[in-house]
């Protein structure tokens, strides 16, 4: 895929708005096909139970065809078309358990005029985002969740993780404000609808898959685009709060973390299984130390070069060498001013139970193939 250059807040706006007005075309089609099938098979069925003129056997069974075929597409349309948008993962966090959380979040909030963030929610993943959907499923009042991965808090300081929150008030504030955010709405609607077809394995669905590929493909490549070009807006608006500076540097300590923990960090604590039934090291509850122990030890400057050379991270989002060119921020190894993560700083009243909740979920995940290989690195040590 070629680079995605960043463009100006108009041309972001007219190709969000295209793109609303495909998915709300597409969705008002399936509507108003399923309407009219709903219409002509009450029809259907109030002539067979009403109706006053004799039918031959053979009409009655046509008509009998007729009507179960436009209520059993009526069934199929519904099943396609009424897809709730999914709930947020991840465990939640109440204001009582981080209050300095709440109230950051909060402030940059009001200083960015950006919708108020309705929850916070924890999860296990190296990420940030925020979620927002209506509160029924597909209509009523938009809520707004902040999710944060554990893990990306144990990686950087609270001036980071201020950095990491502007990127994502700013999502709010330009690209999921007001009617903005209904437009995204619609747009992750009728992406579901399309995902729902193509998975159905009925003669209907692969029709109808074959008839919307051309179209579909490209309001997916649109919708590529249209995600780097928010993720450029988000991180321009963002480095006006916090500095181009401060962002770049968060970027590259996101980077370098986040594949110290999927690669050396797990390693190691998989390592484990070859002579222990069970793990000696918590991986969520160890995970501050592990990461701030680990990370040094690496070879800092190698990894960042191999990172700012790796362009296969441009598919959802730009590279980090993208990213970094349009800050106008030389890539380099951050240079902390502080120790302290922002988790001790923000988290430290949730993180044992935070901590024993996530390793709780990754020992049932991971016991049986744990087991299996302890058992099997035995079996081997005997012979």
């Amino acid at each position: 895929m070629d680079t995605i250059r960043p463009r100006s807040a108009k041309t972001v706006r007219k190709l969000a708005r295209q793109l609303s007005r495909r998915a709300a075309l597409g969705l008002g089609v399936f509507a108003a096909i399923g309407l009219m099938c709903a219409l002509l098979c009450a029809i259907g069925v109030y002539l067979l139970i009403f109706g006053e003129w004799a039918m031959s056997l053979g009409e009655m069974l046509l008509h009998l065809s007729i009507t179960f075929f436009l209520g059993w597409s009526t069934f199929r349309i519904y099943t396609w078309l009424v897809i709730p948008a999914p709930r947020p993962e991840g465990v939640r966090l109440d204001r009582d358990k981080a209050p300095s959380l709440h109230m950051l979040v909060d402030n940059l909030a009001r200083r960015m005029s950006a919708p108020m963030v309705d929850r916070i929610r924890i999860t296990a993943d190296m990420n940030a985002a925020v979620h927002q959907r209506p509160v029924k499923g597909l209509w009523g009042r938009m809520e707004t969740t902040l999710v944060l991965g554990l893990p990306l808090v144990h990686s950087i300081s609270p001036r980071q993780l201020t950095a990491i929150l502007a990127h994502e008030m700013a999502h709010l504030v330009r690209q999921r404000h007001g009617s903005l955010a209904w437009d995204a709405h619609l747009r992750a609607w009728w992406h579901r609808v399309c995902e729902r077809i193509a998975s159905d394995g009925s003669a209907s669905a692969r029709l109808l898959t074959w008839l919307l590929t051309p179209w579909a493909e490209a309001g997916i490549m649109k919708a590529l685009e249209l995600n780097h070009l928010e993720e450029y807006e988000a991180d321009r608006v963002a480095s006006r709060v916090v500095t181009a500076k401060l962002l770049g540097d968060t970027l590259v300590e996101v980077a370098m973390k986040s594949e110290f923990i999927e690669g050396d960090y797990w390693e190691k604590v998989m390592a484990q299984a070859e002579h222990s039934p069970r793990p000696t090291i918590r991986p969520f509850r160890d995970m501050g130390m592990g990461v701030a122990a680990g990370f040094q030890a690496l070879p800092q400057n190698g990894l960042l070069r191999s990172l700012i050379s790796d362009e296969s991270g441009g598919i959802m989002h730009p590279t980090l060498t993208d990213r970094l060119v349009a800050l106008r921020v030389a890539p380099r190894v951050p240079i902390r001013k502080t120790k302290r993560s922002a988790a001790s700083h923000y988290l430290r009243p949730a993180l044992p139970g935070l901590s024993k909740r996530f390793d709780g979920m990754w020992w049932r995940a991971t016991r049986p193939a744990w087991r299996e290989y302890y058992k099997a690195c035995q079996i081997g040590q005997d012979d």
